[in-house]
This record gives structure tokens, sequence and C-alpha cells, in this order.
């Protein structure tokens, strides 16, 4: 029992606590460490379209501001934790154990791993201030340093650690580890030319290949990005030349970059050895980083459709990393967007957004595009939804038969053959797997399907229950069961996957009307935005044609004539003459039509643009000019109709008649700017306005009561309003009424409000007058009434003076 006390200096204690601490925890401990290094390299992702990470730590899924999910560190740290508090022999300031200093050199890399690293800052200083022994001390400088980059702390770390790189010797062990560190400091920092001095000693002399393959990477991309291609592709074709030393995904980016730079330098083929390597077994895991190598070869060489066939196929490809998913998903947004196919780029775009780090600045670039792009992705699936129905609609009931007859046929047809695929794949992954030859039904994919689709064209789509064939029982389990109002109740209809079910379920041919009014708004406004916003002459062009090829109601074949006439007057004259003489001929009375009959009553600067115009009314607005902010709206209607100022000066204009006509011509307005601008920012700012004042307002100053003098005064009468306002003005300011304060507010189209604020109590009012010049006495004996301000707020919400008396309100 003598023997386990940790306090007495004797060589039986001594060896005993050394020996339990090497054979028991610390052992148990770096097995544990062991476990969780191994499961990091192998299911690590490596980022290959960037500097790879010299020391991997976060896997996918993981954030770097939480602890680990690896199993191994947590009992890593317990062990290490243990064998400090059980077997640390600290005898008058010096330790007796000699694996003390390894336990705290494995509670750092613990902690380390575990991303918690101020605690493992603690450890690895703890080991650096203690006399231990001189390897543990060199890995403990080190692992310090690694922490301090996990810190952001680079240039701490590189003024640690430079000493100690240059005065190891290349046959030290940690020769590597330390000129590695040190580079992955100088990366951060993006000073590529040392990173580039350090990452080639540590690749250079690295005994293990492992390691050494992914210094080697590191080593040929630095130097690729400084330009130095013939650097760059000697350390890729090092690793080639490892083969199936170092792991296959190390070899195979290295082989794809060593053919791009052999390609680049020497002109050698590069689409003919990189199928090959698509046809070999060892790669087929690999295949998603092969095709997307061709998909960027077909980018630089302006081959669009081949560019897109290969990032598709490296999208659908089994095992895709994260990092490939993504690049391919940004190529095919820039590529759809360069060919102006903006519909197809949006739908990439959600695709992209839930794949990138949240809240991160990719993240947020997407999502910045995918609201500029939110106009063309609504009104285009508006545009194709009403133009398949249409067209579907328009058959007659034996062709909507066959056409759903067809659709049926592929859909189970493509169904069958992603199967099919999937076996293929399947069998591919082992050449000891036999074919399987049975044609029992549980046993044989394709006839599960097929029995699948038979059923549901017999039964229907219906849920797994009991009595699954009394259509009541399913029809109520499909049912809202929080539904409670017997009245309302409606089932939802079972779906058979039957012809003669989807041509039933067809809408009545009466909503044709409906549907081409949508198609036509649609197809209107997806034209002015190719116009405006995109400068896609030849996608607005189609799209206003299409107005007129389908004969559409006269509300939008108007101001499609118009438009393609604008878009044809540059380069084809004789066409837009054409539009311009139907648009004259049939309908003359047409704004559009004016402009071109009686062009001098249009406000036509030679430089004025829908911009220009919108800021011209916005200081007319400012200014209280809302009749002739109307007027004026009224003349550039045509000017900014289907841009992207015609919405706000809808909602201007909105504002200016709730000025003059009170709350209920306000909401109307709001309410129809949201149904003609659905998906537009106007369209949020009116439905918050609308909620606003759908609130009913209350007084929130009811602890201070203010009143307010009011002088409605004919709108025309300018002269006297200013008078009124100069006399008042001035008595004021010589009765030293600094507390208040006159406005001029525009009441209607007919009254102008003289208003004086700030009064406390209508005594203050009677004192005024007794002091004010018989001729300021005239000029205010007139039609005033004095109100509370919460009264005033009412009255230019409902407009209802002078029909309700608010004279001398009490």
């Amino acid at each position: 029992m003598s023997s386990c006390s940790t306090q007495k200096d004797k060589l039986i204690n001594r060896k005993y606590h050394s020996l339990n601490t090497k054979y028991n925890v610390l052992f148990n401990g770096k097995e544990a460490l062991k476990i969780g290094e191994t499961i990091i390299e192998a299911t690590f992702e490596d980022d290959f379209y960037d500097i790879i990470e010299i020391d991997p730590i976060l896997l996918k899924g993981e954030k770097f501001d939480e602890t680990t999910i690896v199993p191994g560190f947590k009992k890593a740290e317990d062990k290490a934790v243990k064998a400090i508090q059980k077997h640390s022999m600290n005898i008058n300031g010096l330790q007796k154990n000699s694996f003390i200093d390894e336990a705290y050199l494995l509670l750092g890399k613990a902690r380390y791993y575990d991303r918690r690293f101020f605690p493992a800052i603690e450890a690895f200083n703890f080991l650096l201030d203690n006399n231990t022994d001189e390897s543990v001390f060199i890995e403990g400088r080190i692992w310090r340093e690694k922490t301090n980059i996990r810190l952001q702390n680079n240039q701490t770390a590189i003024n640690n650690l430079r000493s100690l790189s240059r005065n190891l010797v290349k046959t030290n062990k940690f020769f590597g580890l330390a000129n590695a560190t040190l580079a992955q400091a100088f990366i951060n920092l993006e000073k590529l030319d040392s990173a580039n001095f350090y990452i080639k000693r540590a690749g250079n002399y690295e005994k293990n290949i492992d390691l050494k393959a992914r210094y080697k990477y590191v080593t040929a991309q630095v130097n690729e990005r400084l330009g130095n291609f013939d650097t760059a592709l000697l350390n890729y074709q090092t690793i080639v030349d490892m083969n199936w030393k170092v792991q296959r995904k190390f070899w195979i980016n290295a082989k794809i970059k060593s053919l791009r730079l052999l390609h680049k330098l020497e002109g050698t083929a590069f689409v003919e050895p990189v199928i090959e390597l698509l046809s070999l077994y060892e790669n087929k895991m690999f295949s998603h980083s092969i095709n997307r190598a061709l998909g960027v070869y077909y980018i630089d060489k302006n081959i669009d459709s081949l560019a897109q066939k290969y990032l598709s196929i490296s999208l659908n490809s089994q095992g895709i990393d994260l990092s490939t998913r993504q690049k391919n998903y940004r190529d095919l947004i820039d590529l759809n967007l360069k060919n102006q196919k903006y519909f197809i780029a949006g739908k990439y775009l959600d695709s992209l957004i839930p794949v990138l780090f949240t809240g991160g600045l990719k993240q947020k670039k997407a999502l910045r595009e995918k609201e500029n792009l939110s106009d063309v992705l609504f009104y285009e699936n508006q545009f194709r939804e009403t133009d398949s129905l249409i067209s579907l609609l328009n058959l007659n009931k034996e062709q909507q038969l066959v056409f759903f007859e067809n659709f049926l046929s592929k859909k189970r047809k493509l169904a069958i053959e992603k199967i099919q695929l999937e076996e293929k794949n399947n069998n591919s992954k082992s050449i000891f797997k036999q074919k399987n030859s049975s044609n029992f039904y549980f046993y044989n994919d394709i006839e599960v399907l097929r029995g699948k689709q038979f059923f549901a064209s017999t039964w229907g789509k219906r849920p797994n229950i009991d009595n699954w064939r009394d259509k009541t029982i399913v029809r109520f389990d499909n049912y809202d069961r929080k539904q409670t109002n017997s009245d309302i109740l409606k089932f939802t209809e079972i779906e058979v996957e039957t012809p003669e079910f989807y041509v039933n379920n067809l809408p009545d041919i009466d909503i044709m009307d409906s549907l081409m009014t949508q198609n036509g708004k649609a197809a209107l406004k997806l034209g002015m935005i190719y116009k405006e916003k995109y400068n896609a002459r030849d996608i607005a062009i189609n799209k206003l044609r299409h107005i007129l090829d389908n004969d559409l109601d006269s509300t939008f074949v108007i101001p499609a004539l118009y438009n393609l006439y604008n878009l044809y007057k540059v380069d084809s004259i004789q066409i837009a003459n054409n539009y311009k003489n139907i648009l004259v001929n049939n309908y003359p009375k047409s704004i559009y039509a004016q402009y071109f009959i009686n062009p001098e009553n249009f406000e036509m600067g030679e430089y004025k643009t829908p911009k220009s115009l919108y800021s011209e009314v916005l200081m007319q607005f400012d200014n209280t000019e809302y009749d002739e902010l109307l007027k004026k709206l009224d003349n550039i209607k045509l000017l900014i109709a289907n841009t992207e100022w015609e919405p706000k000066a809808a909602l201007l204009k909105a504002q200016a008649i709730g000025r003059l006509n009170g709350k209920t011509s306000w909401m109307n307005e709001l309410e129809s700017i949201i149904l003609d601008y659905p998906n537009s920012k106007v369209a949020i700012k009116a439905k918050n306005d609308l909620k606003q004042l759908r609130i009913n307002l209350k007084d929130k100053t009811k602890l201070l009561v203010e009143f307010k003098w009011v002088f409605p005064l004919k709108s025309e009468l300018k002269l006297k309003q200013v008078a009124l306002i100069d006399s008042l003005v001035a008595n004021i300011d010589d009765l030293k009424l600094n507390n208040w304060k006159i406005t001029s507010d525009t009441y209607n189209s007919e009254y102008q409000f003289i208003v004086i604020h700030g009064i406390k109590s209508k005594i203050q009012v009677l004192n005024l007058k007794k002091k004010l010049s018989k001729t300021t006495l005239r000029l205010i004996d007139s039609n005033n009434f004095i109100t509370l301000s919460a009264q005033y707020r009412k009255l230019f919400l409902e407009k209802d003076w002078p029909d309700k008396n608010y004279k001398d309100y009490e």
C-alpha cells in the first residue's frame, strides 16, 4: 500500500506510478486519441478547389464554435486528467513521474481536437513552463502554435515557431510538422511566398506517407497560385507516382490537375485521358470530380452545352462531396445567367442556398441574386403554368387522354430506368457479387415497382391503414383532423394514376378567360423585365410576341405593340413601323397611340428617363403638391409603364390619394398595388401600410394633452394663406411662444389647413387673441376651430370635416 503514495520519493513509488501512467491510463488515452484522428482522416472532406487544410479538424455538418461529435477525444481527455490527478508526483517542485509531461501533451491535443482552444493553450503552456523531455517539449511548442493559429493568432505562431523550424535537423520526426504548421500560418495571412518555402520543406522530409501527400498537394496549389506552373506540375506528378500508397482522393485530384497543367503548358490532350479515368473501376467513387473537371474544361473553351452536360452529370453522381456540389451549382448558375436563362438560374440558386454555410458571405450573395431574380421566377412560373393549362384545355377529350397516357408511360419508364441504373451501380461495387437471377416477386425491384404502379392505377394513392379499400375511411384519414366545423367538411380526392382521373380533374373551360388574363399579364411583365432589367432583347421580343400570337386581350396587346416598336426601332425600323401602324390604326384612343398621334402632349424631354420622371413626382410629394403630382403621374404613365419605377410611382400615388381623400381611398389603392405587383418590395410596403391602417389608432399621449388651432382656407387663396402665416409667426415670435409652431397642411383638393401646434390649453388661445393687432384679428376671424391632437389625426384619416363639427372641440 505504501507504493501507492505520490508524496514519497522512493524507487518503488516512482516505478509504480510511472508504469501505471504509461501502460494503463496514458496508453488507453493515446489509443482513444488515435481512434478520433483516424475517423477525421477517413471522413474529412477536403475542398480541392481551394488550398486544402494542412491540419484537418472539422467534419461535414460540424460548426467550428461547437465541440466535436467524433468519439475518442473526450475519453482521451478523461484519461489524461486521470493520469495527472492519480499519478502526478510533484515533490518539492520537481516532477518525479516522467510520463506526466506526456499526459499534459495528451490533454492539450484532446482539447484541441474538441475545439476548446483556450483550455488547450493552458495545458500546453503548463507543459512548456515546467522542465520536460526535449522531444515532448518540441511537440508541445508546435501544438501550442497550432492552437494559436486556430485562434487566428497567426503572427504570434510565426514568431514563436520560426526559430524552432529553422533549428530542427531534417531527420527530426517533428521537422515536417513544424514547417507545415508555419506554412499554414503564412497561408492564413496570404503570404504565399513564405508559405511556399516552409510547405516545400515539410513535404520533402515528412516520413508519414499520407501527410507527405497532403503537404505535396498544398505545395502544388501554392505554386499554382504563384504562377509557378512547372513546380506545381512536378509536385502533382509526385503524388501521382505514389499511386496506391496514398489516399485515392489525393491521387485522382493530382492526376486531373497534372493533366490540366500539361494541356496548358505543352498542349497535350485533356479530354481523352480524363474520360479514360472514368472508365476505371477504382475511380467510380470520384466520378463527380472527374465529370466536374470536364465541365470546367468546356467552360474555359466556351462550349456551354458540354459544360452544362458534365456539370449536371457530376451533380447526379453518387458520393458527391459538399464543395463539388457547391461549385457545380455556382458554375451552372453563372452559365445560365450568361446565356440569359434566368428561370433556370433561379432554380439552381434554390438548390445552392441550402448547401451553403448559413449566414456566410457566399450564402448572402446567393440570397441577393435570388432576390434580384424573384420577379422573373414568379412570373415565369405563372406564365408556364397558365400556358400549359391553356394548351391542355384547348385539346378535345381524346387528345387529353392520349397526352396523359404518354405522360404516365414516360413516368413509369423513367422509374424503371432509375432502378436498373441503381442495380447496375450496386453490382459494379463488388466484383465478387453474383448476379441475382431470382424472379420471385419480392426479390425483384422492377417487379415490385410494376406492382406499385398497377396498384396506383387501380386503387389510387391510399394510406397504409386498416380497411384501405373503403373510400370513406381513406378520405377521412386524409382529412385535416383539426377541422371541427362539419358544415365545411371536405374530403381529399383519392388520386388514381389513370388518364381518365387526370382528365376528369382538369378545371372547367369556364376559367379559360381567367387563365388567359393571367397568362397575358405574366407575358407582358416578363417582356418588360427582360427588356428593362436584363437587356435580353430576343427573350423580351419572344414574350411580347406571344401576346400577339395568342390573340390576348387588348389590355396586353396595346403595351406589347408599343414595346415591340421600341425594341425593333434600334435596328429594324421597318418592322418597328409595322407595329406602330397596327397600334395607331387599331387602337387610336389608347394612351400609347396618342403618343404617336399627338407627341407634343407628352413631356418627352430628350434626356428624361423613368428614373428622372419619378424623381420629379417624388419632389412634388415632398412639397405636398398632391394634385399636381396626380396630374403628372397621368401624363407620364406611358413613359414609366412596365419599368421598375411603375410600382414605386403607384405607391406614391396611393399615398397622395390617401392624403387628399382619406383612409378608405388609401386602403383601396394599397390593395390594388398588392394585386398588381404581388412579388415586389412595393407590395410588401403596401401590406405593412395596410396592416397599420387597419389597426384602431389610439392616442398614446393621454398624459400630455395638446391642442391644435386650425384655420381652413380655400386652396386657391394663396395670398391669404401667406398673409395669415406671416402675421401669426410675427405675433408668436413677439410673445415668445417658442413651443408653438405653424404648418400649412393639405387637407384635400379644396382646402389648406394653417395649423398652430404646441398649444397646452384653450386659455392660451384666448390670451393670445387679446394681444393680437386688429389686422391679425381680421385675418383669423374666419372659420377656425381648436381640436385635440388625437382628433386632428383622426380628422385627416376619416376626412369628415366639415360634415362633422370639430369647432372648439371640448
